[in-house]
């Protein structure tokens, strides 16, 4: 079907592959071939071809895929057993390419949660990054940090984005090698100061990060402290919003950005 230019959508795809920094695609927008000409174009010059999976695709086309350069982005609502993304993963060590798993809130009530958990731990083994929130539900401390160290063991990442009050489990989370976002809210800075400090030290020794989406209702200098202290500062919101003396801060901490294994897709938008 042609686009609003007239040219048909696919070789729109593969026009885009071959001159942007970045293309992004659901594997139900193109048939498999067409997918596969535009991860390799996209990989010849340069580029990240990121593929976000509908569930439509088999395992067989997602390896392909994988294997040939695109990054999987992938969750329990379009592949609900952990296990059918392994080989997925083992596809994508070919090409150096990751492989990405959201874990929903709706796992919990997932009624071999067990088995379910057992063989998250598995793809956390496997290199495979694991995102996670606390948006809807609670998560067990415990089990994040399990599921970091098998992360870790396998050279993958548990990105973590936590609400709310800071809990001093946060810190054994960091130690076993796991992101945290924190969506502060309206969280004051003298309730958590001194165990953010401690998680950004934890952070320092393990190579992990801290990325604190800003609570524009903290001081200018406390923003400064955990900058300096390592953190990632994302402000949200158009500059001219902000005070003054917060532009400095916001513009050193645009240069130090985290790496995209960091997020799930999109950097201004928490899961």
């Amino acid at each position: 079907m042609p686009d609003a230019d007239g040219q048909p959508r696919e070789f729109d795809l593969l026009e885009r592959a071959s001159s942007s920094a970045e293309v992004t695609v659901r594997d139900d927008q193109y048939e498999f071939p067409w997918l596969l000409d535009a991860v390799h174009s996209c990989k010849k010059h340069g580029g990240r071809f990121r593929l976000v999976d509908s569930g439509r695709s088999d395992t067989v086309a997602l390896s392909w895929l994988a294997e040939a350069g695109a990054d999987i982005y992938t969750s329990d609502e379009a592949r609900p057993e952990p296990g059918a993304v392994i080989p997925v993963r083992l596809a994508a060590r070919k090409s150096g390419a990751h492989t990405f798993y959201y874990i929903g809130a709706e796992t919990a009530e997932n009624s071999n949660h067990a088995l379910f958990l057992a063989d998250i731990a598995e793809l956390g083994r496997t290199g495979v990054d694991l995102h996670l929130s606390n948006r809807e539900k609670p998560r067990d401390e415990g089990l994040l940090v399990d599921l970091a160290r098998a992360c870790s063991s396998g050279r993958g990442r548990l990105v973590y984005y936590h609400y709310g009050r800071l809990p001093e489990s946060l810190e054994n989370l960091v130690l076993a090698g796991g992101w945290i976002h924190w969506a502060a809210g309206e969280v004051s800075p003298d309730k958590d100061a001194f165990l953010l400090k401690d998680i950004l030290r934890a952070c320092r020794k393990t190579g992990a990060g801290l990325i604190l989406h800003a609570n524009l209702g903290w001081p200018p200098s406390l923003m400064r402290e955990v900058f300096e202290a390592g953190a990632f500062l994302l402000f949200h919101g158009q500059p001219s919003e902000r005070a003054s003396s917060l532009s400095t801060v916001e513009s050193e901490a645009a240069r130090r950005r985290p790496d995209f294994r960091a997020f799930y897709l999109q950097r201004d938008f928490l899961p």
